[in-house]
Order: C-alpha cells, then sequence, then structure tokens
C-alpha cells in the first residue's frame, strides 16, 4: 500500500513533530488516501508503483523507499494475517531532531573525522521500526533462607559477642505487564537492550499510515522461541523484589529460592529507532537514536590525522614552554 494526497497526489508520510499525515508536496495534512500496491514476488522484487522502477524487498521488510523516486510504501502482505502489529509508538522525534541529537552527543568530541556530522551525510538518516513482543507474566515466588544478627558488649574485663539465628522466608506474587523482546535478527539485542526504556504508557493501537515515511520489518523469530529471554527478564527481577525485601541481617544464606514465571499473554509492537551509518576507512559505525526519547548510542571514529596533529601540537607546546623556562633560568 501507499498513502497518496488527495489533492495533489503525492505521497504523504507520517509527521512525527507534527503527529499527522503531511504532504511534503503541498503541505496538506490528514489529506491521505490508501492505494492498494502490487504484492510481492517470490523474488523479493516489486515496482515501485510511482515510477515503475524495480525495488528489492529484504527477507523481513515490511515498509520501504524507493531509491530511484523517494516514496515511500508498505508490503500488504507483512503486516496483515499473523503479521499485523497490535500496538506501536509512532515516531516522537522527527529527523531533524535526531540529527541534532547525535551533533550534541558527537559533534565536539576530539579526533572526529572531518565531514563526520555533515548535513550531506546525516540525509541518509532513515528512521526503522523494530519488531518487539510484549509479555505478560505472572510471577510467583519463595525465598528461605538463614540469617544472623550480632551484638557484642563488654562487661567487667571481658568481651561478650552474642550471635542470633533467624528462619527468614518470603511468598510473594508480582505481575509483570509488556515485558520487552525485540524480534529483529538484524538489530543486535544488546543495542535495544540500551536503548531503552521506552515510555511504554504511549503505546497505541497500530495503524498502517504511521510507517509511512520510515522503513519497517515484520517479526523475524515468533513469539514462543523467545519467550524463554523474557522468562529469564522476569525471573531476574523478581529475584531483585524478593532480595530487596530482605534487610537488617549481618549475613543471609540463601537455603532454597523457587521463582515461577506463568505467561499471561503476549503482543507484537513496533518501536521506533533512527538510524545512521558513517563510514572511515572501510568501516561502519552504527548510531541509534531513540525515536521516542532522543536517547543516542554509538561509538566515534577517530582521524589518525589529527591525532598526529594534536601530538605535534602538545609536542611543539612543551618543547617552546621548556626553551623559555630555561631562557628566564639563565638571565636570572
Amino acid at each position: 500500500m501507499i498513502f497518496r494526497c488527495k489533492n495533489c497526489g503525492g505521497n504523504i508520510v507520517y509527521s512525527p513533530e507534527k503527529r499527522k499525515m503531511c504532504c511534503p508536496h503541498c503541505d496538506s495534512l490528514d489529506s491521505e488516501e490508501r492505494v492498494d500496491t502490487p504484492a510481492l514476488v517470490e523474488t523479493y522484487k516489486v515496482s515501485c508503483s510511482s515510477c515503475g522502477a524495480p525495488v528489492d524487498i529484504k527477507e523481513h521488510t515490511s515498509a520501504t523507499r524507493c531509491p530511484n523516486c523517494g516514496n515511500y510504501f508498505i508490503l500488504d502482505e507483512r503486516v496483515e494475517g499473523q503479521f499485523k502489529p497490535h500496538l506501536i509508538i509512532p515516531f516522537k522525534i522527527g529527523k531533524k531532531d535526531a540529527q541534532e541529537f547525535l551533533k550534541k552527543e558527537f559533534l565536539n568530541r576530539p579526533f572526529t573525522p572531518a565531514g563526520f556530522m555533515s548535513m550531506a551525510s546525516l540525509e541518509k538518516m532513515e528512521g526503522n521500526y523494530v519488531p518487539f513482543f510484549m509479555y505478560d507474566f505472572h510471577s510467583d515466588m519463595t525465598y528461605q533462607a538463614v540469617g544472623t544478627k550480632v551484638r557484642s558488649w563488654t562487661s567487667g574485663s571481658y568481651r561478650y559477642t552474642e550471635t542470633s539465628y533467624y528462619d527468614v522466608y518470603r511468598d510473594m506474587e508480582a505481575d509483570f505487564s509488556r515485558v520487552p523482546v525485540d524480534a529483529s535478527i538484524a538489530m543486535e539485542d544488546g543495542i535495544m537492550d540500551l536503548l531503552e526504556p521506552y515510555d511504554y504508557k504511549q503505546l497505541e493501537e497500530h495503524q498502517d499510515k504511521y510507517l509511512s515515511g520510515f522503513l519497517g520489518e515484520k517479526y523475524n523469530i515468533g513469539e514462543r522461541e523467545l519467550t524463554p529471554r523474557a522468562e529469564a527478564k522476569v525471573k531476574s527481577d523478581s529475584s531483585e523484589m524478593l532480595n530487596a525485601t530482605v534487610g537488617g541481617y549481618a549475613t543471609l544464606t540463601n537455603v532454597h529460592e523457587t521463582i515461577n514465571a506463568i505467561k499471561k499473554g503476549v503482543d507484537y509492537a513496533l518501536l521506533p529507532v533512527w538510524e545512521y551509518i558513517y563510514t572511515y576507512q572501510g568501516k561502519e559505525y552504527k548510531y541509534h537514536v531513540n525515536g521516542q526519547t532522543g536517547k543516542v548510542l554509538g561509538e566515534t571514529p577517530v582521524a589518525k590525522g589529527k591525532v598526529v596533529a594534536y601530538g605535534c601540537t602538545v609536542f611543539a607546546l612543551v618543547t617552546i614552554a621548556g626553551f623559555l623556562i630555561r631562557s628566564l633560568l639563565f638571565a636570572l
């Protein structure tokens, strides 16, 4: 599908700044109409419905852009049926703001290459919706340990120490809502973990129009395969909750801890991420900006020429300073 403007026929995209569908050609708002596009063929190729150019589609692509005319379109069969998302956090931060977040974080760092954050380079930044499964769990927890409390006192010429032993027992329950696990192979798990937290209160019912203007992919891994990861998160948090209730003991020796995490439900959701790739001396540097909060992740490339120049400058300044100090000493 593609969203066209009823007024001028242009490609309508979702504007994070305006929180509306916007036509970049005539500036009209919410004037979109959905137009179906040709189905995906087995060779993962489609023809752009606007210019007719062939567009290569990756295995899990659900939303993409024509490299010839720049129009954005969505693959119906990858956002419907079993692949229909339940929830989405639409982009809250637009491309210009995401670029500014990157500049603020990296531009003034020493030794960055020339052109690292040039506007021409930053134009390559793309917004991408990453697939997630959001799990609901009920956790039953039991905990048993032996705790000690120690008190000491002096009487006459003797020093006494008393150690008391306690049976510590906890029986707790907790409900976990929307535990996130990313379902994208291309997106590294560690990156998404570091980009969190998202404000899940802003999750809303999915609408296809939010994908227009961005890239997207359907889930790559099924929710059953990812359940163990969600369960591990729940058990880790449950253990922390248990331990937080136990305090005031000199020592605590665990005897038994049982955590049963019971899955109660799961939703398929899409979360927004801005992605920027900078290639320097044959190496790709990837940067990610949380499309809701603006949180930035990335590693700064180092221009060796700047490092050498800096070293030479420091050496020259130190040499000059040493020469001046010696001259002053001789003068005295």
